[in-house]
């Protein structure tokens, strides 16, 4: 039995709050990240542990304004309050502030300072194109064909004329992700959607070849694939990942109704039916099951929760393990006890990360919406 609307909803509508309390300026969600090297490994442990200290690590990442917009519209749909409109407008309105001329944004984290992300650039123009599907505003469609121009033209793809993968950066070399060409399929799903013109899903073809080429038998996609540009990392965050890109390719195959893409789904069903511990958490890898992240256990809940739905296989059980663990970690402010636990074994981090809460807070709202 499927978890009730009523208690999804209302976890959702206190993550929001939260959010809006302790995030949300009147513009932007702000506020520390995991961050990467030094800070993910273990910077962000002695800022756990010394919580008194006002750290001056405060970020606004693309990603959590492409999440928190998207949530928005969302709690519009399920609540009929207008104040969720207007967070959503707002949001887009910074996002579309932030944007270069050339069309893409820069990166939040001084420690890729420079760096021309092609998910920051994609969440940002999720967040623009959602709100231009709710308000008929232009502008914010023209800020989401700005930065498809700069990442075909100025990102680009590697590989062949038949398989391609969008880069992970514009301006640094590296291997062929995965999940950044799963990312860039629903972004270009979604401008045909709202134009109702296909030929936003030029390359769609050719990046759906390549992350066939590249799935597992075991149906886990990769998290990275050797090329003369960058080495390859088969096993990375295993179950988060391939998550996040089940709920990408799903969510394009809804709008698009490319049939290309079903073989790839119900692979990567198979394989993320694997990914819940014993302990109802998302397991790390496919060698490990610590650390444990609350965040992964909401995607992959989600994911599975999508799979069931689309007929790939009765996953209910499960999706409601892991969202019932996730729902059993919310703090009576609507926050939650720990962003995650047991890394190195011993060490925990209880911050409080706005682009990974945004995250969750989607996950809760499209499971709320998919119950109904």
């Amino acid at each position: 039995m499927s978890i009730p609307n009523d208690t999804l909803l209302n976890a959702a509508q206190r993550l929001h709050g939260y959010l809006r309390q302790a995030h949300w300026d009147g513009q932007a969600l702000i506020g520390p990240d995991v961050g990467i090297r030094f800070n993910a490994r273990l910077g962000r442990f002695v800022k756990s542990y010394l919580n008194r200290i006002r750290w001056a690590d405060n970020y606004a990442y693309l990603q959590a304004q492409g999440y928190w917009i998207m949530a928005n519209w969302l709690m519009l749909d399920l609540t009929g309050k207008p104040e969720y409109g207007h967070i959503a407008e707002s949001c887009s309105a910074y996002v579309l502030a932030r944007q270069c001329p050339e069309g893409y944004w820069e990166y939040p984290n001084p420690e890729w300072e420079q760096r021309i992300a092609t998910v920051e650039g994609c969440f940002a123009a999720l967040g623009l194109i959602e709100s231009y599907a709710r308000t008929g505003q232009e502008s914010f469609l023209t800020g989401a064909l700005k930065w498809r121009r700069y990442l075909i033209e100025e990102t680009g793809f590697q590989g062949s004329d038949n398989i391609l993968a969008v880069n992970y950066f514009s301006n640094v070399p590296g291997g062929m992700v995965p999940n950044n060409t799963t990312l860039a399929l629903l972004t270009f799903g979604k401008l045909a959607q709202v134009t109702s013109d296909n030929k936003y899903l030029k390359h769609c073809r050719e990046m759906v070849a390549f992350l066939k080429q590249v799935q597992m038998p075991s149906g886990e996609l990769p998290y990275s694939v050797r090329t003369s540009e960058g080495g390859a990392r088969p096993h990375f965050i295993c179950y988060q990942y391939n998550s996040f890109e089940f709920l990408d390719l799903a969510q394009y195959h809804r709008i698009t109704g490319d049939d290309q893409v079903w073989p790839i789904l119900e692979k990567s069903a198979q394989y993320l039916s694997h990914g819940l511990s014993a302990a109802n958490m998302a397991r790390y890898d496919c060698h490990h099951e610590n650390p444990q992240v609350l965040y992964y256990t909401a995607a992959l809940g989600a994911a599975l929760s999508r799979a069931t739905t689309l007929g790939l296989g009765d996953f209910r059980r499960l999706a409601d393990r892991a969202f019932e663990q996730v729902l059993s970690q919310q703090n009576a402010d609507g926050g939650f006890r720990f962003f995650s636990r047991r890394n190195y074994g011993v060490l925990a981090d209880t911050r409080s990360y706005p682009r990974n809460l945004a995250m969750m807070l989607d996950h809760l709202l499209l499971e709320t919406q998919g119950n109904r």
